[in-house]
């Protein structure tokens, strides 16, 4: 099957392009063109593929790759030989079925972990389908041991390695165990948090408010960062984590909240979101109104 990768005529006018060396331009347009790529801009290319399709010696290639990441254009790993394009997203967004199904795919094969939570929030930022484009990759798994192992390969993020070839119902029976696994780890996770609910609560019914949408998860995060600071992967997903639980509004009230008290840190939006929790103030109206109650005592 024939690839083709869509260079805009814009790319001549772009004013960090305008600035760069000859050499430096053909080397970016190599990069996104060469035929290792991938649709989700992320792909394996060692640098000895890099020597023999563009011409370069090592030391050139080595001279390049560090200046664009230096850049912030790119980023290599040694370990994996895989490289991912920054703003690749920005302009090569996935916006029909077989791109998505395609990205997915690729996803599901890169081996460094930190490249796909990295993707991960870009197509947050875009406000894709993170639903379909991450369909059965467990994104909190993959933060968590990213943030451990450091950029150490995770060979098929989902499937597990083999060191030799194998039944095709051997492999399912270990994917089945791997996904069985994850789910638990979700599971946990998420019964910790109705424990502590009915704790409070107690065969008290807390009513959902996934019905409200005017806040969307992407822009949760987005004023986060805007307010407060930039998150690390594991805050992120934290927040995220929230998004699920409670109302996206009052998780920006209780960012407000931190900001108006200058203690800018996502543990004090736990905190308050939590107090919040323990009185059962699941909505924007419900914090209103308890806020309004306690405006009296202050004034009195």
């Amino acid at each position: 099957m024939a690839k083709y990768r869509q260079l805009h005529t814009d790319f001549w006018n772009d004013g960090f392009v305008l600035d760069l060396t000859p050499e430096e331009k053909y080397f970016y347009i190599y990069l996104m063109t060469n035929s290792n790529t991938a649709q989700c801009g992320i792909y394996e290319l060692p640098k000895r593929i890099i020597e023999t399709q563009s011409g370069y010696n090592r030391e050139s290639v080595d001279k390049l790759l560090k200046r664009f990441k230096e850049y912030k254009k790119i980023d290599y790993c040694e370990e994996t030989k895989e490289i991912m394009i920054m703003n690749w997203v920005k302009y090569n967004q996935p916006n029909n079925i077989n791109a998505v199904k395609c990205v997915n795919k690729e996803l599901k094969d890169i081996k460094n972990r930190k490249f796909i939570l990295a993707y991960y929030n870009q197509c947050m930022n875009y406000a894709l389908d993170m639903k379909v484009i991450f369909r059965d990759i467990d994104i909190n798994y993959i933060g968590n041991n990213s943030l451990q192992g450091g950029d150490k390969p995770l060979i098929r993020v989902l499937e597990g390695a083999c060191e030799e070839p194998v039944s095709n119902k051997v492999i399912s029976n270990k994917q089945k165990i791997i996904n069985n696994k994850q789910q638990l780890i979700r599971n946990k996770e998420r019964e910790e948090i109705r424990n502590n609910r009915e704790e409070v609560y107690g065969n008290t019914i807390v009513q959902s408010t996934s019905n409200y949408t005017d806040i969307s998860t992407a822009q949760v995060v987005e004023f986060f960062e805007n307010s407060i600071y930039t998150l690390n992967p594991e805050e992120r997903i934290k927040l995220i984590n929230w998004c699920s639980f409670i109302s996206c509004a009052v998780i920006v009230m209780a960012i407000e909240e931190a900001v108006m008290y200058n203690a800018k840190s996502l543990g004090y939006v736990e905190k308050v979101l939590n107090s919040w929790l323990r009185r059962g103030l699941m909505t924007p109206e419900a914090v209103q109104s308890f806020k309004g109650m306690l405006q009296p005592s202050k004034s009195g």
